[in-house]
């Protein structure tokens, strides 16, 4: 059996990941008895003693991984989200980390010494609408009401609760802070940011914290939404590119001094444990620095290694004390990418050289280059489709007109946010905060310009897609068993792109005009969205902050960009999330309405393309698509919408309206959606009355229908309330699709 430790190691990545994200009893033992069965036929078969060997070790590390996945499941996560989930309870702790800010919130995460006076480690994700004057590392009490969290990259991160500040709660800081060598990482981390900030334009230092430290969130949504379209996300998040980076940098600088394999392994060494705390400790950056102490400090310990053990070393590393640690889709990406680069790239450029003759150098770099990219695309592809429900054809060749340019710019960022915090020489950060500048805006520009091309990027959450990529996996595996493989590849890789094609027109036609509105189920709240084909207008977007996570994970799995949001009412039912899906999303359009029209408050963080507020008794018509529009009318404080196509209308209030005040033409809607009972309410026609609100708030309404002598069941033909879960009308036929919790 040739290298056991990258069989045994990715063997055991790849059945965590299954595991994780599909999670059941039944599944894991399905699983098991499966490896078990596998093993077992195998040992009768006649086969190589080294066949036998693999096929066995396989299938103990596959046993091995569910059982920890459910073991970590049973005995850590459950009892600590069963014993605090959903309750109100007293801390004592620090903040361990960086409070990360946005523009409509700020993130702390907490690690407690104790909870309810009792000794007690757990880490809590704190959620806050407004600055608690609470920095970094320190020591806090707190009154806190918590929930389980579910956020997989979180739970990578053993963050098993979260918080918000918009429940009761109150949190007292004790002037103290936790002082830890990561509290001195943090502040370096911190100086480096402010560095950038002072020495860039915004979108160019917003790009090097991005690339050289892993800080997404001060990134513009427009820069955001250039690489999620052109597929190169992989660029702005710090992984084990960046670090080879920066070890290559330094060992660069170290051998020109000495030639000591001592030295030189402590240099790596620190150099890793150094990059990895500045970057929080991210677990692709993690997974190259294992990788890179083992390869580049193999000479005074170990007598040899490769490549793909030192990648199944990784894994273990990561893995053995966190099975949760897969939550983290960055860290499959790296390793999918990495094990595409390791075992296709030096056969690809191999290949091409020996089929083209190339023998000019620079060409030669080109096909390395071409090889290592289309590698890694390939072998990211399938956690890509799973993860994101989107692919860029362009991936490739963006990759290859950006990744060179991307690995100066992390050097020449880091020498000037060194250089520039030190005292003294401060004024040599400037040739190099000139050179970041220049490769910053070159790299924006590659990514602007193919982020403007159409079908840039496809939405893969689509049945013709996964139909094609099992197809593809069937012809690959087809292909093991064929003899002439050069001609097979060529008529397959026809075949499967004539499939695609057919499936991807077969879709926009079938698809075109169909239309769907979606009312989520947010606590006391609304949240209603649109979605016409591929487009997605938010006419509300309220509810409680325990919903907040829900709501954007439901739209991020199929957009990238939202079309139109509308806000009936600027209180936090109708409008909370509003902050959140702009730093999301890419949004073309926001309407707003206020009485006061020179009240801009809730436009301060767009900067879309068209922003603009509605004042009272008005009314327009907004398109949503060829076939489906919303009529908006303001009448007497109060905003309705009439979503309208050839089959169904839905009527949607904000708020307590008269219902003698609405046009006659939309009191007949076919669904009426409502959090408070209008006034005359029994002039309202409409076949299904759809409530969004808690529980008791719905009960509350039935009251008073009651008091008013009325019934829903008198007045509609059913009633739905979205605390039992989300309800989805189809435009096309009529009928809805009702969720439960």
């Amino acid at each position: 059996m040739k290298r056991p430790l990258g069989l045994i190691g990715l063997t055991y990545l790849s059945v965590l990941a299954v595991v994780f994200y599909l999670y059941s009893t039944a599944l894991v033992a399905a699983i098991i008895a499966a490896s078990l069965l596998t093993a077992a036929a195998v040992a009768f078969l006649r086969l190589k003693r080294s066949i036998k060997i693999s096929v066995a070790v396989t299938a103990i590390t596959a046993v091995c991984a569910c059982l920890s996945v459910f073991a970590y499941t049973n005995l850590i996560y459950l009892p600590i989200t069963d014993k605090y989930s959903d309750k109100e309870i007293k801390i004592s702790g620090y903040i361990c980390d960086e409070v990360q800010k946005t523009d409509g919130s700020l993130t702390y995460t907490i690690k407690t010494d104790t909870v309810n006076g009792e000794p007690e480690k757990i880490k809590i994700q704190l959620t806050s609408y407004s600055d608690l004057q609470l920095e970094d590392f320190d020591v806090i009490n707190a009154d806190l009401h918590t929930y389980a969290l579910d956020y997989n990259t979180s739970l990578s991160k053993k963050i098993f609760l979260k918080a918000y500040t918009s429940d009761d709660f109150a949190v007292e800081s004790t002037a103290d802070k936790h002082i830890s060598p990561y509290y001195f990482a943090v502040q370096v981390r911190k100086g480096m940011k402010t560095a950038l900030d002072e020495l860039l334009p915004e979108d160019y230092s917003s790009l090097c914290k991005a690339v050289l430290l892993g800080d997404k969130l001060s990134l513009p949504s427009d820069i955001k939404s250039c690489f999620t379209d052109t597929g190169t996300t992989f660029l702005i998040v710090v992984s084990g590119m960046h670090l080879s980076i920066v070890v290559a940098f330094v060992l660069f600088l170290i051998k020109k001094i000495t030639k000591n394999y001592y030295i030189i392994f402590l240099s790596v060494f620190v150099t890793v444990i150094a990059f990895a705390a500045l970057t929080g400790f991210t677990s692709s950056v993690v997974r190259s620095g294992v990788m890179v102490i083992i390869t580049y400090c193999s000479r005074p310990l170990i007598r040899n290694t490769d490549a793909l053990s030192s990648l199944g070393a990784a894994a273990l590393v990561l893995t053995i004390t966190n099975p949760f640690a897969v939550g983290d889709i960055g860290m499959l990406l790296s390793f999918a990418a990495t094990a595409g680069i390791v075992l296709w790239s030096g056969k690809l450029s191999a290949y091409m050289l020996a089929k083209f003759r190339f023998k000019n150098r620079p060409l030669k770099y080109i096909i390395n280059a071409v090889s290592v990219s289309l590698s890694a695309s390939i072998w990211v592809l399938p956690v890509s489709v799973v993860a994101f429900d989107r692919i860029s054809p362009f991936v490739v060749l963006v990759s290859l007109l950006s990744e060179p340019f991307v690995s100066a710019l992390i050097v020449c960022s880091l020498l000037s946010a060194i250089l520039y915090i030190c005292p003294f020489i401060s004024f040599l950060a400037y040739p190099f905060a000139l050179a970041s500048g220049l490769l910053a805006k070159y790299i924006l520009f590659v990514e602007r310009v193919f982020a403007s091309v159409p079908y840039c990027s496809v939405n893969t959450d689509r049945a013709y897609f996964h139909v094609w990529l099992a197809a593809v996996l069937v012809l690959a595996f087809v292909g093991i068993f064929v003899k002439n493989k050069p001609k097979y590849i060529k008529c397959t890789a026809a075949a499967s792109f004539a499939l695609l094609l057919t499936g991807w027109a077969v879709y926009a036609v079938l698809s075109e005009n169909i239309s769907t509105v979606s009312i989520c189920s947010v606590g006391s709240g609304v949240t209603v969205y649109a979605e016409c084909g591929d487009n997605v207008s938010v006419l509300s977007c309220g509810g409680s902050s325990l919903k907040a996570d829900d709501v954007t994970e439901s739209l991020e799995g199929k957009y990238l960009e939202i079309d139109n949001i509308i806000i009936p009412n600027t209180k936090n039912k109708y409008s909370f999330y509003q902050s959140r899906l702009i730093s999301e999303f890419d949004v073309s359009n926001v309407l707003v309405y206020d009485s006061d029209s020179q009240n801009q408050s809730l436009l301060t963080s767009y900067d879309g393309q068209s922003r603009s507020v509605f004042g009272d008794n008005v009314s327009f018509t907004l398109d949503l698509s060829s076939s489906t529009a919303c009529d908006i009318y303001s009448i007497d404080g109060v905003t309705s919408q009439y979503v309208r196509n050839a089959d169904t209308t839905v009527l949607f209030i904000a708020g307590r309206a008269d219902a003698s005040a609405l046009p006659d033409k939309i009191r007949t809607a076919d669904y009426l959606l409502i959090d408070k009972i209008p006034d005359n309410i029994d002039l309202l026609s409409c076949g299904t009355v759809i409530f969004s609100g808690t529980e008791s708030q719905y009960e509350d309404a039935r009251e008073q229908l009651k008091e008013d002598g009325y019934s829903f069941e008198e007045l509609f033909d059913s009633v739905i309330p979205t605390y039992r879960g989300s309800v989805t009308i189809n435009l096309n036929d009529g009928g809805y699709y009702a969720e439960d919790n």
